[in-house]
């Protein structure tokens, strides 16, 4: 895959902007609403305001590279404290608005109360995304496919995505979610990318929860970003010593249910930073044995393509990626990107597709305006 700066270049920038932009404007409310004169105060908080977006950057670079304990705790506090500051920008962004608002009225107040009100209620809404994030609940679905053999009928699948296994999500924590996967008594989990997140460390610790999943038709796992990040030859090395099946452009016929996983490395690479490709119709309809005229699932980490993959027959998608923008008003960039396909159950004639938010976080480990999610459809 290739990473050049040219590909990333408008992330990079916009990233920059806004945690720099977002960091100066939460110490022009700090300093403002609390009366903050003193230089020596200032200038602190300025130094630390800067330093910490950059710590980020900074952290996440070294945490793809090191397997010091340094590097994980550091990575873990300054991702939180990203999660915390965008509550606190918004809660700047708010206090602005409504001292404004307040001053055009002509009405009086106090700045100090209103400011240590909304900065307070943000990081008490900070402190419940960070409990939210580690307690994915199971969301049930009936999931009607055409033709569905009779074999299939009334049978269990569950959906796992995006966990990012890494640094903030732990060997313990998969076990819990393995635990809650397995309670359901699944026929056949599918894997839908992201399971590693991408940061350094012993992935190995992993195997064993992975090879506690049970489900009588089998595991099946395909790539997405994330372990492009990681290093394919990484995350596959873990995954051989489970008994999960990587599905890396193939189909398996699973009593008469075709079952495709498609690399998202091999559609990402033909057209880069976003993801779509205009061939995604002809890769599955080239897959050996693939019927038109035959239920089939797709497994592809992303909600793109729809249109294609309808217009070859498939039956239903699988995806994952959004996060369904993971923090509120992310939700609405996700939806630019992906249209009404960001999150949730969608149809398009006789194809369905369901793109979950996922279990685990990206960057900071909160999540705010959705529930971590493990889908689990009963299939008719």
């Amino acid at each position: 895959m290739d990473f050049s700066l040219i590909k990333f270049l408008p992330f990079v920038v916009f990233g920059l902007t806004f945690l720099f932009g977002g960091h100066y404007l939460i110490y022009r409310s700090l300093t403002g609403v609390f009366n903050i004169s003193h230089p020596l105060f200032r200038s602190g908080l300025l130094a630390f305001l800067m330093i910490m977006p950059a710590g980020f950057f900074i952290s996440s670079f070294i945490a793809h590279a090191s397997q010091s304990q340094l590097a994980k705790i550091t990575y873990i506090i300054v991702a939180t404290w990203l999660g915390l500051a965008i509550n606190l920008l918004l809660a700047a962004i708010l206090i602005w608005l409504v001292s404004g608002l307040m001053n055009w009225a002509g009405l009086s107040f106090n700045k100090t109360f209103l400011g240590a009100g909304v900065f307070l209620l943000a990081a008490i809404l900070a402190a419940y995304g960070f409990w939210n994030a580690f307690h994915p609940q199971i969301k049930n679905i009936e999931l009607t496919i055409k033709n569905l053999p009779a074999a299939w009928q009334g049978k269990t699948l569950v959906q796992l995505s995006d966990i990012h296994l890494g640094y903030i999500y732990g060997a313990d924590f998969l076990q819990a979610v393995v635990e809650q996967i397995n309670a359901q008594d699944p026929d056949l989990i599918l894997i839908t990318g992201d399971l590693f997140d991408g940061t350094d460390g012993d992935l190995n610790v992993f195997v064993e929860p992975l090879n506690s999943l049970r489900a009588k038709e089998g595991i099946f796992f395909v790539t997405g970003n994330h372990e492009t990040y990681i290093g394919l030859p990484r995350a596959l090395a873990v995954l051989k010593q489970t008994r999960i099946k990587v599905l890396s452009n193939e189909m398996v016929n699973l009593n008469g249910l075709q079952i495709i996983g498609l690399d998202y490395s091999l559609l990402n690479d033909e057209v880069g930073f976003t993801g779509q490709s205009s061939d995604e119709g002809k890769i599955i309809t080239s897959l050996l044995g693939f019927d038109r005229n035959k239920p089939s699932i797709l497994m592809y980490h992303a909600p793109i393509n729809i249109e294609q993959a309808a217009a070859v027959g498939v039956s239903f998608q699988l995806a994952g990626h959004s996060h369904n923008g993971q923090i509120w008003p992310f939700n609405f960039f996700t939806w630019l990107i992906y249209g009404r396909y960001d999150y949730g159950l969608n149809s398009l004639g006789d194809f369905s597709i369901y793109t979950t938010n996922g279990i685990g976080t990206w960057g900071p480990p909160i999540r705010i305006g959705n529930t971590p999610e493990i889908p689990v459809f009963k299939l008719k």
